[in-house]
């Protein structure tokens, strides 16, 4: 088995796999203050809520907050016995990649596009709804073109609650209609519709500028199956869509040693 764990922003998200049936899935809070003895005492525990002993093949993390990785890693090492592969320069992916600065690829975003590709033919368009929301383009051969990041659609909604004066706090839900009753529905409306008119837009761009018309489309992330039902755009939905790419970041870079 392998552990996989995407460290975002705000939660990391965590999957084990044996081969390729996922075995479990787990979220811990993305906290810079903790400690190594404090992220190895949540991973152990983690394991044993899934009733799964905590000793692993290997691992492999992705990250867009690079002071927990040496943190985070050193746990891992820790609780499960082996040193995680971090996804960034000079790790295999089989992803080609044409951008300005192709160092600054997010891992999470090269995990998703990797699986994306083994599910769709290209040209793609993969979008991941979670601090940020991000979307990936791909061309007719495959090749990574370039990305745009939007504010996500929590971030949204508490931007409005601290710098917009008298709005409340609010947590998001499935809007009955488009427009709200009261506050707090305007607000979750608003957020919730706004974020899928703001991505059929863009899909719509990408369609016209790049001339694509059969454009295929991937979305996954923490608040997808909220915003999914209000897009007019036909997407397929993979949930944890960056765990499976991981693991197959793993199994390439794993052939690849056995090679050599």
């Amino acid at each position: 088995m392998i552990l996989t764990a995407d460290i975002g922003v705000s939660v990391i998200t965590l999957g084990v796999f044996d081969g390729e049936k996922p075995v479990f899935r787990g979220e811990l809070a993305s906290a810079r203050g903790r400690t190594v003895d404090e992220y190895a005492i949540l991973l152990r525990s983690l394991y044993r809520l899934n009733g799964v002993e905590p000793q692993m093949e290997g691992a492999v993390l992705s990250s867009v907050s690079r002071p927990l990785d040496p943190i985070f890693s050193r746990a891992v090492e820790r609780v499960c016995g082996v040193r995680p592969l971090i996804l960034g320069p000079g790790v295999k992916t089989g992803l080609k990649v044409r951008a300005e600065n192709a160092a600054e690829l997010g891992g999470d975003i090269a995990a998703c596009c990797i699986v994306a590709q083994e599910l769709c033919k290209p040209p793609l368009a993969v979008i991941a709804l979670e601090t940020a929301t991000t979307l990936t383009y791909l061309d007719e051969k495959g090749t990574l073109r370039g990305a745009l990041i939007c504010p996500g659609v929590k971030l949204g909604a508490d931007a409005l609650s601290h710098l917009a004066g008298g709005l409340p706090a609010i947590s998001l839900d499935a809007p009955k209609t488009l427009l709200g009753g009261n506050t707090v529905e305007a607000m979750n409306n608003g957020v919730i519709c706004g974020s899928a008119a703001m991505i059929d837009g863009l899909l719509e761009r990408l369609r016209t500028e790049r001339e694509q018309s059969d454009l295929h489309v991937v979305i996954t992330g923490q608040l997808a199956e909220l915003v999914l039902p209000f897009c007019k755009t036909e997407m397929r939905y993979v949930p944890d869509l960056v765990l499976e790419g991981l693991r197959l970041v793993y199994e390439r870079n794993r052939k690849k040693k056995e090679q050599k």
